[in-house]
């Protein structure tokens, strides 16, 4: 089933005000990830300025649901003007199409929503995500690239790898399962130069270091306010670009001059799906195994809260696993069919599996050794 999948990132405060009005629209199925955005502290003086910014973070929720294509527009329209998402530092909106595989009978088709009145704003739609799983304490590291280019401000969450590391015993590297995943969503035009610094500041070229990987997005509006900063201003730079982007009707004015670097010859690895196995609390690893003998070659595996209104409207809330892992497409039909013959989406597991397409992806790869 094709559907299209909605995330809002808001600061924590706003958690509950942001499920209720879900609810309200009709929509009855929605995940909820606890996470951290990370801004730039300049101070409140030139020293500030000039010298090595520290980062401050601050709790926010990555609210996502799915809906379909026809409540899109309307539904991002609504949040973004409720929650004035199109002013820096107030939160991101975003979409992306999904295509949901196989799934338990709970989750049901996405919600039909109706309005009473459509709301058919128009949004950037030159974006694409980047994420980036490392080990735990290692995050800082990518959050700066964004920030520091401006390109948008980072969502971190956090998980436990499952199944990769067992393949690096040849080279004696013992990879801890703890997760850092960091999350960009961004203009087209950095792309490139920014996965390039994730790769060489991360030093995703070495063995065990992690995986990033650019994910599809559809349209939305991204967090640009990626400092923080004591000195008073009529208008902030961000605000200030904010407001150009929509006079110019996108971001293509302000390509980033990391563009005009030279940029090294990557191996990338194309033609992939990220595929995302939900399923009851304490199962996943076992799960994974499965997708792991038909070609997967690990996971990540988050806790998220379900929240979900039965048919009385009563309201049900409990902790799910999301199961993160990145395969060649060619191989989802046989992970889809590995995982449905343990019948993870009967009442056992109660899982769901659903595909996002990957453009491309970063990881250590050992050279074959010539016979």
């Amino acid at each position: 089933m094709k559907a299209v999948k909605i995330s809002i990132i808001l600061p924590k405060e706003y958690s509950r005000s942001l499920l209720e009005d879900l609810f309200a629209l009709g929509l009855r199925n929605i995940f909820v990830e606890l996470g951290r955005n990370s801004l730039l502290d300049k101070g409140g003086s030139i020293r500030g300025l000039l010298s090595r910014k520290n980062l401050q973070s601050y709790p926010v929720e990555i609210v996502s649901f799915f809906a379909l294509e026809d409540h899109e527009n309307s539904i991002l329209s609504y949040f973004a003007k409720k929650y004035d998402l199109r002013t820096p530092g107030r939160g991101t909106i975003y979409s992306q199409n999904i295509d949901i595989l196989n799934s338990h009978q709970d989750y049901g088709p996405p919600s039909e929503i109706h309005f009473r009145m459509k709301h058919q704003d128009s949004f950037f739609k030159q974006l694409a995500g980047v994420s980036c799983i490392v080990q735990r304490g290692e995050g800082d590291v990518i959050n700066r690239i964004s920030l520091n280019y401006g390109a948008s401000v980072p969502a971190t969450t956090f998980g436990e790898g499952s199944g990769a590391r067992d393949k690096l015993g040849l080279i004696r590297v013992t990879i801890p399962p703890e997760k850092e995943i960091i999350n960009l969503v961004l203009s087209k035009h950095d792309l490139n130069p920014v996965m390039e610094l994730v790769i060489s500041q991360g030093k995703l070229d070495q063995p065990g270091r992690g995986i990033a990987y650019v994910f599809a997005v559809k349209q939305g509006i991204i967090n640009t306010k990626i400092a923080r900063s004591g000195i008073n201003q009529v208008a902030s730079v961000e605000q200030m670009v904010s407001a150009i982007d929509s006079l110019k009707g996108g971001m293509e004015w302000r390509k980033s001059i990391l563009e005009y670097d030279s940029l090294r010859r990557r191996d990338y690895l194309i033609s992939l799906s990220e595929l995302n196995l939900v399923c009851e609390e304490g199962v996943g690893t076992k799960l994974t195994e499965a997708a792991m003998s038909s070609g997967a070659p690990g996971a990540t595996i988050c806790k998220i809260r379900f929240n979900s209104l039965d048919e009385n409207l009563e309201l049900r809330r409990n902790i799910l696993e999301v199961c993160k892992m990145i395969v060649p497409s060619r191989q989802v039909p046989a992970i889809n069919n590995a995982l449905a013959k343990t019948g993870c989406f009967d009442n056992d597991a109660k899982a769901m599996l659903y595909a996002v397409p990957v453009e491309k992806a970063f990881t250590y790869r050992a050279k074959e050794i010539k016979k």
